[in-house]
């Protein structure tokens, strides 16, 4: 079974806390008006790196705080790393990874441990505790952070709760937020009463703070170029709903010059942009400035970047891209609202290869109105574009909350568990890894990027 005893040295915390009992009780009204934790719920979640909200909130509120990091998603996992390990070396031995298979059992176990760890930590130190994700993906239920909100509580009801993330009017439901009185907070004015949802403005943050990054499974850390998607009208997303809707590009000097901190003070192995995609106007000019930091990175775009981007990328040190293929049937394409054509997915892909950019594309089997030739055409795309490719990322359809297709509750082709299965089959006599589900892909492109580390 797991220790769930709180070690105040966890997360670098400050040495002050292993003072007497005594001292801390006759200071602990002193310290608690100016004392604040920035924290992550435990999620079914691998900790891949520290998360670009958990940096930029840990800047921000150090600014007018004694604070203190807690991501208890990562510190979780790292309690239960012997049987993570065993995991992730089948992932790397397997040429077919399900999150549902590989991870279900692993969660289930550490489920049994979440309150305990929350209960252990010295809630009433804090005049203020600041939620926020422990991932790039914005998939934050509301129970997840209300379960924590109660832990909170129960040890110090006078503490006062926040919470920002990207997930509020999607996954995350603001009002049940409010009736529990978690107060929703945006990341540019964490000190506001109420804030009003508006693009993340990331130029006006302070540079992130990734401290103590020992307990995540890559020596790796996140950037990011803009706020919300360039193009925003997939219908079966919502990243550009609610708090996360609006689009604003970063100043490409401000994230380079950024970037280049981060490195100077962490030296880290690698880089991942966390931008839902990298295309925009900055792209080109950022890595030009980009050049000079010899850090493998990869990052997501939509496919319809130009040979010349493309070559800037390979410049910069891009290494890899998550592109969401979806279908190789313009007449799905079309349905789920991609604004690109197959042409475009097919030339993107073989443009990627030819500069030394690994193609990573995404599939969705089974959307509405997906018919058999339609299907039969994505396969067709598979085995013509073989020789360029590594991995598929899978999954049968399944529309984000808030996203067009959920509110019109549309339902995934009858046939798409079928699908699911030759899709898989035909990778399999491709020779290609297939990957169903969002840790198992990102899992091996780290791993990838990470063992092929030459930037020259």
């Amino acid at each position: 079974m797991a220790d769930n005893s709180w070690d105040p040295g966890s997360f670098g915390l400050n040495r002050k806390y292993t003072a007497s009992k005594s001292r801390r009780a006759s200071t602990s009204r002193r310290r608690s008006a100016d004392k604040a934790a920035l924290v992550t719920p435990c999620l079914p979640h691998l900790p891949f790196h520290p998360a670009c909200l958990l940096g930029y909130g840990a800047a921000v509120l150090a600014q007018r705080y004694d604070v203190d990091i807690i991501d208890l998603n990562s510190e979780l996992h790292f309690k239960e790393r012997e049987k993570l390990l065993a995991i992730l070396h089948t992932m790397d031995q397997d040429s077919i990874l399900s999150d549902a298979v590989l991870l279900r059992q692993f969660y289930l176990v550490i489920e049994g441990h979440i309150d305990g760890l929350y209960d252990a930590v010295p809630w009433d130190r804090y005049s203020r505790v600041y939620l926020t994700s422990p991932s790039w993906f914005p998939t934050v239920p509301t129970e997840a952070i209300l379960r924590l909100t109660r832990a909170v509580s129960r040890r110090s009801p006078e503490t006062e709760i926040f919470y920002f993330g990207n997930s509020l009017g999607s996954w995350t439901n603001e009002e049940e937020l409010r009736r529990n009185r978690v107060q929703p907070v945006h990341l540019n004015n964490v000190l506001a009463a109420y804030s009003a949802p508006y693009p993340v403005l990331y130029d006006l943050l302070p540079t992130p703070i990734y401290d103590h990054r020992e307990k995540y499974l890559f020596d790796l850390l996140p950037f990011t170029l803009k706020h919300g998607c360039s193009w925003g009208r997939c219908r079966f997303c919502s990243f550009c709903i609610g708090w996360n809707s609006g689009y604003v590009e970063r100043s490409p000097e401000i994230a380079a010059q950024e970037l280049e901190i981060l490195i100077d003070r962490y030296d880290p192995r690698m880089l991942v942009c966390r931008d839902h995609s990298l295309n925009g106007r900055n792209l080109e000019e950022f890595c030009g400035r980009a050049e000079g930091l010899r850090k493998p990175w990869c990052g997501q775009s939509r496919a319809d970047l130009s040979e010349k981007k493309i070559r800037a990328l390979r410049k910069a040190g891009c290494r890899m891209i998550f592109f969401g293929l979806e279908s190789g049937s313009d007449r799905t394409l079309r349905a789920v609202g991609k604004g690109l054509t197959v042409k475009q997915m097919s030339d993107f892909t073989r443009a990627l290869y030819a500069n030394g950019i690994l193609p990573s594309p995404s599939l969705i089997v089974g959307s509405p109105g997906e018919e058999r030739p339609d299907f039969e055409k994505t396969i067709q795309f598979l085995v013509n574009h073989r020789p360029y490719l590594e991995v598929v990322n899978a999954y049968p359809f399944l529309p984000t909350p808030a996203s067009d297709f959920s509110s019109r509750e549309e339902q995934p082709h009858r046939d798409t568990t079928i699908r699911l299965f030759e899709l898989i089959s035909t990778c399999e006599d491709l020779g290609l890894k297939v990957c169903l589900g969002e840790q198992s892909i990102e899992y091996f492109l780290f791993n990838r990027l990470d063992a092929d580390h030459d930037v020259a």
